[in-house]
């Protein structure tokens, strides 16, 4: 059985708007200005990446490592091997060589697409450990490009990986079915219109807004040590090229917010931001919306495997309590949710429990097992209003007393001079850590007046808490000492 290719969207898109710049990336054109590139521009790339591809052997069905840097060729090398019914493969963030082996063993991974220099350079030596280098079309090719293969239905339209904030990074198969539901999701949760102006940090969100037809403008960052991204620098971006709706994590929105803060900027096009990536804190959301007046802010809550999960529009008005957990909001239509866990609850200071279990889902968009229900590693539960909670984490869930360590954080999280706070659950409570320059007596007093006496037997600062090299912003637990 056969379904269509998730690619149709985008060829579509690169048909019908063959004239109009659907894609604008900073510091890659001539003399390091922002280059622009037009759905005719993009669907040529896209046609000389196919032809190479065919000349080259790679067939459907075949997994192709993506070796190419972010930026414009990464995008149509992967839609090229999409296009065709081959699987691209996008190896985790900061991988070292000895990885991307290990990883083209365990996938059965035989060719891999790469600058033209390094293939040259190289090919010789991965030839002899069975990867062949296939390199990128010259700069000037450009081939009208094939129409998109119909795929097995079990068939990856991408594998990615998590950001193995819980051990190794795991392979995220994502379906042309999943890739096509998510696409459907996001555009009912988030419409879209026409000429929108997205700015995106999320690169599966680049894929959906070329399939849906809205501009791409990229963050001018560095996109292979993101933390070292000037917010300065992003901001002046925003404002100057009238961006309506960005996206990204906390860690980046955190960066500028403290710039917003300190120099104001004015920014009357953005409509809409959306937090997420990691559990989002309140504080983050308010400021945001301080900010930005005119728009709407939303935390996002999904994993790797389905994204998103459940969206919470910020309310001035009704802001969620940090003591409780992470509020999230309801849970996307269409996704199927339930608590999995062994009927212990979480008890809040004014007397209510829930019962607290770990996150699991099934649907349309979710990339797992037909008909298997997903475990997100992330433990909650539901209030009375059907909004969903985010308490603990896989690995540091044990509750003692009615907590989980995600409501000691983000109570921490809202105290001027922490910057990070981590709580580790041991055999009787919590070691509680603090990066920042709070002082432990305000922290020991937080602590004192939202949870039981005794709770958090140990407290740490440290210049630094351990994160995850993806988001920045989740914290390594079993690193932690």
């Amino acid at each position: 059985m056969t379904v269509p290719n998730f690619y149709q969207h985008v060829h579509r898109t690169l048909g019908q708007q063959a004239e109009a710049v659907l894609l604008e990336w900073p510091g890659t054109g001539p003399q390091g200005r922002t280059a622009t590139y037009t759905g005719r521009d993009l669907a040529g790339r896209i046609g000389a990446y196919q032809q190479l591809l065919g000349q080259r052997g790679v067939v459907a069905g075949q997994p192709v490592l993506l070796l190419l840097p972010v930026g414009v060729e990464l995008i149509c090398g992967l839609l090229a091997v999409m296009s065709l019914g081959a699987v691209p493969v996008l190896p985790p963030a900061g991988v070292s060589a000895r990885g991307l082996l290990a990883l083209r063993r365990r996938g059965g991974i035989r060719a891999a697409l790469a600058p033209a220099r390094l293939a040259r350079r190289f090919g010789w030596l991965t030839r002899g450990l069975g990867l062949r280098l296939l390199g990128a079309p010259a700069a000037e090719a450009n081939t009208v490009p094939l129409a998109p293969q119909p795929v097995a239905v079990e068939l990856p339209a991408l594998v990615s990986h998590s950001s193995g904030s819980t051990g190794r990074p795991k392979a995220i198969r994502r379906s042309h079915q999943v890739l096509t539901a998510q696409h459907e999701v996001l555009k009912q949760v988030f419409p879209p219109w026409p000429g929108q102006r997205d700015f995106p940090l999320f690169p599966n969100v680049l894929l959906h807004n070329l399939a849906v037809g809205a501009v791409t403008v990229l963050p001018d960052v560095p996109w292979a040590r993101l933390s070292g991204f000037d917010a300065a620098r992003v901001l002046a971006q925003l404002r100057d090229t009238a961006v309506e709706t960005l996206t990204g994590n906390v860690f980046y929105f955190s960066r500028l917010l403290t710039h917003l803060r300190q120099q104001p900027t004015a920014l009357p096009a953005v409509r809409a931001v959306g937090v997420g990536g990691s559990p989002v804190p309140e504080w983050l959301l308010q400021g945001l919306q301080e900010q930005l007046p005119q728009a709407a802010v939303y935390g996002i809550y999904g994993s790797s495997e389905a994204e998103p999960i459940a969206v919470r529009r910020y309310d001035t008005a009704r802001p969620a309590d940090p003591r409780q957990g992470y509020c999230v909001g309801p849970v996307v239509a269409g996704l199927q949710c339930r608590l999995q866990g062994n009927g212990a609850s979480v008890e809040l200071p004014d007397g209510r429990r829930f019962v607290v279990g770990e996150i699991t889902v099934q649907g349309a968009h979710v990339a797992a097992e037909p008909n298997a229900w997903l475990r997100t590693g992330d433990f909650g539960y539901f209030d009375d209003a059907q909004c969903l909670w985010l308490t603990g984490r896989q690995g540091n869930e044990t509750l003692h007393r009615g907590v989980q360590h995600y409501q000691i954080e983000h109570v921490l999280q809202q105290l001027p001079g922490v910057v990070r706070a981590a709580a580790r659950a041991t055999a009787t409570g919590f070691a509680v850590y603090v990066q920042g320059p709070a002082e432990l007596e305000a922290v020991r007093a937080a602590l004192a007046a939202q949870f039981p006496s005794g709770l958090c037997k140990q407290l740490h600062r440290r210049t630094a808490l351990p994160v995850d090299g993806r988001h920045h912003s989740k914290i390594l637990y079993d690193q932690l000492r």
